[in-house]
């Protein structure tokens, strides 16, 4: 009973500490949005489940089916990301420490953190549930209400993936590596394989998909069995079928329970691998107080050294100098540049030389189809991160907001060595298309190079974190520069469309706008 008490008390504390977070409410604002595009008007000039040209009714099961896989795919990424961050959160606030000096077992504390991670990702996946019936209502197909089709795909697909998210994102945790940005990043791409082959996956969302394609199939059976999930424009307007739901049968149930039993197994494991909150060498120095013995005669000593110091420590006011301001700039942009490669080690200084080096030796198109290209904007993403939030993360804000000018020019001081950084690594790149006389991709990455420290500097001050520009950098990466996706390519590098200087006119804008956001905030925060 003990066990199952430490592991209540763990789990409610995390979770009413998470609950209070704004994060909550934005990663349930966008999933809320996706349900609602993932279920488009009749009239929509879009679909998002296309079966051969078909798709169902819009009756209880088909939105709790639709909504469920949305839902599933959506929360599996951010998810994770909000919820990535109990163990750090303990540690940086000193409740860690605590817990190491009880008698906790590091198996109950980790459990608790993955029910906690389980009960919050829950909680907007059952806000989901409560909305799909008014979206249901809203389309107006057919508005007759069914509680089992509804729900099911919730609780037999999303909860069990959720549970999942929530067991990664502690392990990721209590491996040292896997806590900061790299990790970050191996979820990310960890992710893209998921959704890339989530078609042959027997437990994920092709439960669904391949319920529907049966059933199809009875009616039209000359039709192909091919379906297609996304955001797809149609000219013509999907025909539709009546469709009743999965039918849950009992090794469909035990072969969805076994992913929540996965959940459970990487915890275990991962007890075995965590060190808890004990510092290195915390052995070692104890047993060095614990020597030190403690005399009368090293208390008088110490009292007389205390008292010599203080009588020489003071001084009149009248014999201190004056205060004389200097407003050096450039001084304190370089050290914020030093400031921010202070977290880069040997090996990532090495990386970015060779990225600096390797485009100079091949052409702007062979880097491009090598994908040097993208790989060398990706790389500076850790220090990026930290653009706009080391006052708040190592507690200096109060007494940088006390400085002269502190607003502007800390501000604009940030962002420059921002740029710097990025010139250092993209530098050789751009070199190249000089040599090259390539205007068009020249023109992308110099925008570039003051729009990605900005979006950085942003979100640092308005998040006073770096996991939300870590996610929706990776997001913008991954649709632009490698899916060469149109408007979010803010390299450039699809094929020109005949809106070169339009294109980047918008992402100078953009990069002003995001200055001017991170400057109100910040000057609020002075203000404060």
């Amino acid at each position: 009973m003990s066990s199952i008490r430490s592991i209540y008390y763990i789990a409610r504390a995390d979770f009413l500490e998470r609950i209070r977070q704004n994060s909550l409410l934005v990663i349930l604002f966008v999933t809320l949005l996706a349900a609602y595009i993932f279920v488009p008007p009749v009239d929509a000039g879009y679909v998002t489940l296309n079966l051969d040209g078909y798709r169902g009714i819009y009756n209880s099961a088909w939105i709790g089916s639709s909504v469920a896989i949305s839902t599933t795919l959506l929360l599996s990424l951010l998810g994770f990301y909000l919820v990535k961050n109990c163990i750090q959160r303990d540690e940086s606030t000193g409740v860690g420490q605590i817990i190491a000096s009880s008698s906790m077992k590091k198996m109950y504390y980790l459990m608790g953190k993955l029910l906690s991670n389980i009960f919050v990702l829950s909680v907007i996946t059952g806000v989901v549930v409560v909305v799909s019936p008014i979206m249901q209502w809203v389309r107006g197909e057919d508005r007759t209400f069914e509680l089992w089709p509804l729900i099911s795909p919730f609780l037999f697909l999303t909860l069990p993936f959720m549970a999942v998210v929530a067991a990664l994102a502690v392990v990721f945790e209590t491996f040292h590596f896997l806590k900061g940005t790299l990790g970050n990043v191996i979820y990310f791409f960890l992710y893209l394989l998921f959704t890339a082959g989530s078609g042959a996956l027997a437990f994920g969302p092709q439960i669904i998909i391949s319920a529907m394609q049966k059933d199809l199939l009875l009616i039209h059976p000359e039709l192909p069995g091919s379906y297609g999930m996304g955001i797809l424009f149609q000219r013509e307007p999907l025909h539709w079928f009546e469709w009743q739901g999965v039918i849950w049968t009992f090794e469909l149930l035990i072969q969805q329970l076994e992913i929540v039993m996965v959940s459970f197994v990487l915890i275990a494991g991962a007890s075995v691998i965590f060190h808890g909150f004990r510092e290195k060498g915390y052995a070692k120095r104890k047993h060095e107080l614990a020597m030190v013995e403690i005399t009368p005669a090293y208390n008088k000593e110490l009292d007389s050294q205390i008292k010599y110091e203080s009588l020489n420590s003071r001084c009149q006011a009248a014999t201190l100098s004056p205060v004389v301001f200097k407003d050096s700039f450039w001084a304190l942009a370089i050290a914020e540049w030093k400031l921010i490669l202070k977290s880069a080690s040997l090996r990532w200084l090495i990386v970015a030389a060779i990225l600096f080096i390797l485009p100079l030796a091949v052409s702007v198109s062979e880097s491009s189809e090598w994908l040097v290209w993208p790989v060398i904007w990706i790389w500076p993403i850790k220090l990026w991160s930290g653009m706009g939030n080391q006052d708040v993360r190592y507690g200096t804000q109060f007494l940088v907001v006390s400085s002269r000018r502190y607003v502007i020019l800390q501000l604009m001081a940030s962002w420059i060595s921002g740029i710097i950084l990025t010139c250092m690594v993209t530098g050789g790149m751009i070199i190249r298309m000089v040599f090259e006389g390539d205007l068009e991709h020249l023109l992308y990455n110099v925008a570039a190079v003051f729009l990605i420290p900005s979006l950085a500097l942003a979100c640092g001050v308005l998040t006073k974190g770096w996991r939300t520009f870590e996610l929706l950098y990776l997001i913008i990466w991954y649709l632009g520069p490698l899916s060469k996706l149109p408007y979010l390519d803010f390299l450039g590098t699809h094929n020109s469309n005949g809106d070169l200087l339009m294109m980047n006119s918008v992402y100078l804008l953009i990069s002003l706008g995001l200055l001017l956001v991170a400057y109100q905030s910040r000057k609020r925060l002075g203000q404060d």
